[in-house]
């Protein structure tokens, strides 16, 4: 089931919205506090008028009860916070709390609630404390209704700011994916037709260049591979081309002739074979990924494909011999394409080579294994060492080889970490190297392994 597709401008829009609703949210919240907090100044500049001509050894009575339309109330402390006098309409005295109105001008402060008593203090001219308290109904009221009033006219501002704002993020959320379409755009007309267009990387935003780089690679990737089925098809054709019209002209032969030469169109039938078996070899050796490798044992494995091979070495009258003098054999690799590679290896060297082939298996420099497969025939010159190795190109134009086992062995060991190429000297001798499994020569240097 497709997982269904997502708007990259709707997500910005969904996750605006919350936003807004949260910053008009802390807005409500900072005018709710801005009331008492008007509130507490309010009664901290009244206090001070009340205070004004008062004595400490005055009785509270003196102050007046009501004032601006609220009823008052005090509470007398002495500078050590000891309790002197309070007011008549008090059961219990106001907390002790010394504040100052620069207080409610603080620009981080814990929200504080008055209630619908507010109370403040002043500190009189010797030290003693004067809790000042009001029950201010009226006042309370009416800051309350202009803060109300604030928050709506606020709110009227608000939604056509957010309207604007939502605006906004649509035009910039399509201007910034513009390069995106227009990359989209080409990308649609990307194909064979024009394998070097890819996508343009400084066009477009920072966050979406890896995908464009990605997307470039795999362009590269394709297109390569493309160009490799192309030759492989034209190479084939090519290959296909001359065996096919041999047969074709045996038959014609044939038939004129009223005779069959059974012999020779089974030879030619077996050529075909063998050249589309190694051909379809090769192409999966070149398409297929990489498998998880095995601990493989290169001994084993050359005397096994020795084994497979000495019935052709002994109906040539040709010896095939084994020479091991490696320490550490164990490679990560597939145990059935080296199986193949060193049989396509012995094979070159029975078809090409002469005399006896002598297959040695040794360590020619730290962490690395090689197999030569070394015959009696001369040395190849830096020039055909490296032809031999092309699909389909065979040094001797009249064998029976389809010019693609080298291709293959090749392919192999380069598809593990290897490599496969003819050493300069007086005998003809092809390594195949291959780097040695590190944690199996681990394991092997431990004790009691």
């Amino acid at each position: 089931m497709n997982k269904r597709a997502f708007s990259l401008r709707r997500r910005l829009l969904i996750i605006l919205f919350p936003m807004l609703a949260l910053g008009f949210l802390a807005l409500a919240l900072s005018l709710y506090d801005t009331r008492d907090e008007l509130r507490r100044i309010s009664l901290s500049l009244q206090a001070e008028e009340i205070a004004h001509d008062f004595q400490t050894h005055d009785f509270l009575d003196k102050l007046p009860r009501y004032y601006a339309d609220g009823e008052m109330s005090y509470s007398l402390y002495n500078a050590q916070g000891g309790l002197l006098q309070i007011s008549d309409n008090l059961d219990s005295p106001r907390r002790l709390r010394p504040s100052r109105p620069e207080d409610e001008l603080a620009l981080f402060k814990l929200p504080q609630r008055s209630g619908n008593i507010v109370s403040v203090s002043v500190t009189l001219s010797n030290g003693d404390i004067l809790m000042v308290a009001k029950r201010d109904e009226r006042e309370r009221e009416l800051i309350g209704a202009l803060l109300q009033a604030r928050m709506w006219r606020s709110l009227m501002l608000w939604l056509p700011f957010c309207a604007l704002g939502l605006l906004l993020i649509t035009w910039l959320v399509h201007w910034t994916l513009r390069p995106v379409r227009q990359a989209a755009e080409l990308a649609a007309t990307l194909g064979p037709a024009q394998p070097e267009l890819r996508l343009p990387v400084s066009e477009l935003p920072t966050e979406i260049r890896p995908l464009a780089h990605a997307v470039n690679q795999s362009l590269d990737r394709l297109m390569q591979a493309y160009e490799h089925e192309q030759h492989l098809v034209a190479d084939a054709a090519h290959q296909l081309r001359t065996p096919l019209a041999v047969m074709s002209l045996r038959l014609q032969t044939t038939a004129q002739a009223q005779q069959k030469d059974w012999d020779l169109l089974r030879g030619d039938i077996t050529h075909l074979q063998r050249l589309l078996s190694q051909w379809l070899s090769l192409a999966r050796k070149q398409e297929q990924t990489m498998a998880l490798p095995d601990q493989t044992a290169l001994a084993p494995l050359c005397r096994r494909a020795m084994g497979e091979l000495w019935p052709l070495f002994e109906q040539a009258g040709r010896e095939l011999q084994f020479q091991d003098d490696s320490q550490q054999d164990i490679v990560q690799a597939s145990e059935m394409d080296l199986a193949e590679a060193i049989a396509n290896a012995l094979d070159n060297a029975l078809t090409h080579g002469s005399g006896t082939v002598t297959l040695h298996l040794h360590q020619p420099q730290p962490g690395f294994c090689a197999i030569d497969i070394i015959d009696q025939g001369p040395a190849l010159d830096e020039e055909t060492a490296s032809l031999v190795f092309e699909r389909f190109h065979k040094q001797d134009s009249g064998s029976q080889g389809a010019g693609l086992g080298l291709t293959i062995v090749r392919q192999i060991l380069l598809r593990h970490g290897g490599q496969a190429f003819f050493l300069p000297g007086s005998r003809c001798t092809l390594r195949l190297l291959l780097p040695l499994d590190t944690q199996a020569q681990v394991a092997s240097d431990k004790p009691g392994v």
